[in-house]
C-alpha cells in the first residue's frame, strides 16, 4: 500500500505431511486450495530486515488458517532516496532479507496457503507513495526498476510463488502513454524469469487510464474506495455504494475486453478509526479508535463487492506487524489489522464458510 497519511506513506504444490522449517518447528502440512478457486488473502508487510524471521510468524499463520485464509500476500520493499531518484535499493534496515522472505514464502505453502509476492517501492525522503514519484530520468529510474523485478521474479520462480505483481499504485507514471514501452519491457522481463501469473495492483482513483492491461494475466486494483462520509455509515448504506462501485467496474471491464481476464482486489483495509469509511486509505496515528465502523465496513464489504461474480479474489490489508509493536491488534490499536477486533470475527465468518457469489455475472 503507497502510504496516503502523512505519518508514513498457478503452481500446484504437493505436500506431504510433518513437514517443518528450519528454526519454526514441526508443520502438518494441508493440501493447497485450488489454483481456480476464488483467492481468500490477506497480507503480510515487512518494513525491517528480519521481520519475516520473526517468532510471531508461524502463530500468525496458523491464526490466519483459522480464520479462512487460504492466499497470503507478501509484501516486501526497496526503496529510492527521493521521489524523484532513479536508483532503486534494497535498504539493509527496512527491506526484509532474501532468507527471510523465502522461509515465509515456504512457511506459507507448507501450512496449505498460496503465496502472492506484491513487492512495492517507496522514498526515504520527500514525497514517499510510490504514486508522487517523479524521476528525473524515466529511462534510469526504469533500468534500475527492471534490476528490482528481475530480483523478485527469480525468487518467485524459484519457491513457486503463485502470483506475482509487478508494482502498484505508481499514479504519476502508469497512465503516461510516452511511458508504455517501458512498462511493456518489464512486464516481459519478469516473464522471461517467472512463470506464473502476473498482476499490477491499480490506484482506485484512475485505474481507467493505466496503459499497459492487456499485457497482464490478472487485472488488479487496490481498492481503498470512499464509501460514506457520514460518521456512522450503516451496512446497508456502505454495501450499496459498493455494489454502485462493482457496477462502474464492470462496466469498465466489459468496454476495455478486460473481462476475460481474471479482475482481483489486490489491497483493501480499513482502519478501526474515525473516518474510515470517508477516507480507507489516510490513515494517521492519533485518530480516535473506532473497532466498531471497521467491523461494519468489513461486513458491508463482505455482503457486497465479495459476492460480486467478476471478482476473483480479495487481499485484505494488513495483519498483525511485528516490524512496529503499535502494529499488532487489540481494541486499542487504531490501525489496520483486523487481529482481536471485532473485524475479525467478520472476517472469520465469511472466510470459513464457502463463498455465495450474486447471481448472474456483474460484467453483463
Amino acid at each position: 500500500m503507497g502510504w496516503r497519511g502523512s505519518s508514513f506513506t498457478i503452481v500446484l504444490v504437493i505436500l506431504g505431511a510433518g513437514l517443518a522449517v528450519q528454526g519454526c518447528g514441526p508443520l502438518v502440512a494441508t493440501p493447497l486450495p485450488p489454483a481456480h478457486a476464488f483467492m481468500k488473502g490477506m497480507t503480510e508487510a515487512g518494513y525491517s530486515s528480519n521481520v519475516f524471521e520473526s517468532a510471531t510468524m508461524q502463530p500468525a499463520l496458523e491464526e490466519l488458517h483459522r480464520d479462512g485464509v487460504d492466499w497470503l500476500s507478501v509484501q516486501v520493499g526497496w526503496y529510492q532516496n527521493t521521489d524523484t531518484s532513479t536508483h532503486i535499493f534494497p535498504d539493509p534496515k527496512e527491506t526484509p532479507t532474501d532468507a527471510s522472505l523465502v522461509k515465509l514464502i515456504r512457511l506459507a505453502h507448507q501450512m496449505g496457503m498460496r503465496v502472492f509476492l506484491d513487492p512495492f517501492i517507496n522514498a526515504n525522503r520527500g514525497n514517499a507513495w510510490q504514486a508522487d514519484f517523479k524521476p528525473t530520468s524515466v529511462s534510469d529510474w526504469f533500468h534500475s526498476y527492471d534490476q528490482y523485478l528481475i530480483h523478485y521474479a527469480q525468487i518467485a520462480q524459484a519457491q513457486k510463488v503463485d502470483l506475482l505483481a509487478i508494482g502498484d499504485e505508481f499514479d504519476t507514471l502508469d497512465d503516461v502513454p510516452s511511458f508504455q514501452p517501458y512498462w511493456i519491457h518489464a512486464i516481459q522481463l519478469v516473464h522471461r524469469y517467472y512463470k506464473g501469473p502476473v498482476t499490477y495492483g491499480a490506484d482506485y482513483v484512475h485505474y481507467r487510464q493505466v496503459t499497459f492491461w492487456n499485457q497482464l494475466n490478472v487485472v488488479g486494483l487496490d481498492a481503498y474506495f470512499p464509501l460514506s462520509n457520514a460518521p456512522h455509515p450503516s451496512i446497508a448504506v456502505l454495501s450499496a455504494s459498493w455494489r454502485t462501485l462493482a457496477t462502474q467496474i464492470a462496466r469498465w471491464r466489459k468496454n476495455t475486453g478486460l473481462n476475460k481476464k481474471p479482475f482481483v482486489v489486490t489491497e483493501l483495509g480499513y482502519y478501526s478509526g474515525q473516518g474510515a469509511a470517508a477516507e480507507p486509505g489516510t490513515w494517521t496515528p492519533s485518530t480516535p479508535v473506532d473497532l466498531a465502523l471497521q467491523a461494519r465496513l468489513y461486513q458491508a464489504t463482505f455482503q457486497s463487492l465479495y459476492r460480486e461474480p467478476m471478482v476473483s479474489g480479495l487481499f485484505w490489508f494488513w495483519w498483525a506487524n511485528p516490524s512496529n509493536p503499535d502494529w499488532l491488534g487489540g481494541p486499542r490499536d487504531n490501525g489496520y489489522t483486523p487481529r482481536n477486533k471485532p473485524a475479525e470475527a467478520v472476517l472469520r465468518q465469511f472466510f470459513t464458510k464457502p463463498r455465495q457469489p450474486f447471481e448472474g455475472s456483474t460484467d453483463g
